[in-house]
Order: C-alpha cells, then structure tokens, then sequence
C-alpha cells in the first residue's frame, strides 16, 4: 500500500485504469463484507468488533512502517474525533451484517453521499443545488423503501448501518480538511484505536477462541477490506473523482450475487426499488455541479 497523497491538480488522467480499479474495488469490498457476514455466524459480536479493529490497526501500523509513513500527526485532536466516530463504524456495519440481508446492508450503506451533501449544507455551509436537495430528499425515501418501518420487516439493526452511514459521512468530510496534511494511511490507521480499547472488556469476557478457519476468516476480512481501500485510492488517482466514483454503485450487483449464492438472499419487490431511488439519487449528486465532489477523501472512510 503506498503512502497516498492527493494526486497532483495536473496530473495525467488515465480514465480506462481508474474505472478498471474502482470496479476492483467494489468487487473487494463486496467479497470483504461477505466474509464479515460469515464471521457474525459463529462468533460473539464485540469479539468480532474487537478482532476487525485489531487487524485494521496492525495492518495499517505495518503498510504505514514499510512506506515509511509517519504515526505522528500536529492533528491528534481530529483524529480522537474520527477514533471515537469509529465505534459507530465498526459496530454498525457488523450489525447490519448479522441480522440483515447483505444487498440490504449495501443499499443503505449507498446512502452516505446523501448525508455527507446534508453534512456540507448545514455544518460546513457549502452551495448545494436545489437539484442535489430534491435528489437528497428522494434518496431517503428510497432508504425507507428498503428500511421499511413495519413489524415484519424491520430490525433495529437497519438503525445500526444508518449510524455506520452518518459515521462514514463524517469520516469523509473530516478526511477532507486532513487529506492535505495526512496520508490515506495515517487517517485510516488512527480509526480503529478507540474502538480496539472500548470493545476490548466485552470482547474477552464472551471470548470463542477461533479455529485456523475463524482466523482466516477474521484475517480476510481485514485483507480484502484494505486492498479494497487501496484500488479506491488509485482510482481516485487515476482520474477525476466524479468519473470513477459512479462505477462504486457496481457494489449492488456483486452483493446481490454474492447473497444469493452463499445465503440464497434476493432483494423484495420493494427493496429493489428502494435501491433503484438510492442509486439513481447517489449518482446525480456525485457527479452533478453542486453534489459532493468525491475527492481522495473518499479512500479514506474505511468499510468493512
């Protein structure tokens, strides 16, 4: 993994290579999260919590040591904040992967630029389009056609990866402020520390110990999760942002793969409009003047 920096503003774009990575990209993330739902099967939740951010933190201390990337940063006090955030991170997308549907995790994990376009507006006091606000809108209605708060199809773990959505969109606001100053690696490194000691207690006192597949099933997570990371950063490197990132909504079609071989899962009627809504939104405000502009800070904000 290098120690990525933003690309230069005039720097060679290599368009075919960037969507080659970014499609790579969701594929990772895809098989990532389907290992991460595997795991929630035979393991207690806060040891799997502990365990990801152990590896995340050990994974990302080495790539930062053999890159000879710096752990010091003058910006201690953001990165607590982005620690403490990822708690909500962690736990959220662990929850939603153990009690929901995997398509249903990712659908509503596409919401994120809805919030992050929200976030801009109101906190950072950013120009918004009033096309971005009637996409913003709508988006949401297509997170409560897939959520759906009635008895037979809700669970309180839907609430948890819309918090893993808001944490992530704070993530890639506040890694947009640092990207200048902090390497990928430094910003993803300094995620994992508050949630590796909150969870620790929780986690040994319903210890399982993991067999040698529990292990490699913890360790690719991790693996597919950070060389994830890694072709979403040389995408954003390769070409503008807003070329590549539409691609990201691949994502739903290998999840939805992916579900229904391993766990026989297809999306309802409704679900799949719901992901319809969410992705035709997600798309017009990324790649719209006046959307979110997906910079390099979207490499940093980890997933599974």
């Amino acid at each position: 993994m290098p120690n990525s920096t933003p690309a230069p503003a005039n720097r060679k774009d290599h368009l075919g290579r960037g969507i080659l990575y970014m499609l790579l990209a969701t594929l990772l993330f895809s098989i990532a999260d389907a290992f991460g739902k595997l795991v929630t099967e035979d393991y207690p939740f806060m040891q799997i919590v502990w365990l990801r951010s152990m590896f995340g933190l050990v994974m990302f201390g080495v790539a930062l040591m053999l890159t000879g990337g710096r752990f010091g940063s003058s910006k201690l006090g953001w990165h607590l904040g982005r620690s403490v955030m990822g708690i909500m991170l962690t736990t959220g997308i662990f929850m939603g992967l153990k009690h929901i549907p995997l398509a249903e995790v990712t659908a509503i994990v596409f919401a994120t630029p809805l919030i992050v376009a929200v976030y801009s507006s109101v906190i950072l006091k950013e120009k918004v389009s009033t096309g971005v606000f009637v996409a913003i809108f709508t988006g949401f209605i297509g997170v409560l056609c897939v959520v759906r708060p009635t008895p037979d199809h809700f669970h309180f773990a839907h609430l948890f990866v819309l918090g893993f959505c808001c944490a992530s969109a704070f993530m890639s606001l506040t890694a947009r402020k640092l990207i200048h100053t902090e390497s990928v690696l430094t910003l993803n490194f300094y995620v994992y520390p508050a949630t590796t000691i909150v969870t620790a207690w929780w986690a040994f006192e319903d210890w399982v110990q993991p067999d040698l597949w529990g292990w490699c099933l913890f360790f690719l997570v991790s693996l597919f999760a950070s060389l994830a990371l890694f072709c979403l950063t040389k995408a954003m490197h390769c070409a503008r942002p807003a070329q590549v990132a539409p691609f990201d909504y691949a994502r739903i079609l290998w999840t939805i793969s992916l579900g229904y071989l391993v766990w026989g899962e297809l999306p309802d009627s409704m679900t799949w409009i719901g992901i319809l809504v969410i992705v035709s939104c997600g798309l017009y405000i990324v790649t719209r003047p006046g959307g979110l502009r997906p910079v390099a800070a979207n490499a940093a904000t980890p997933g599974t």
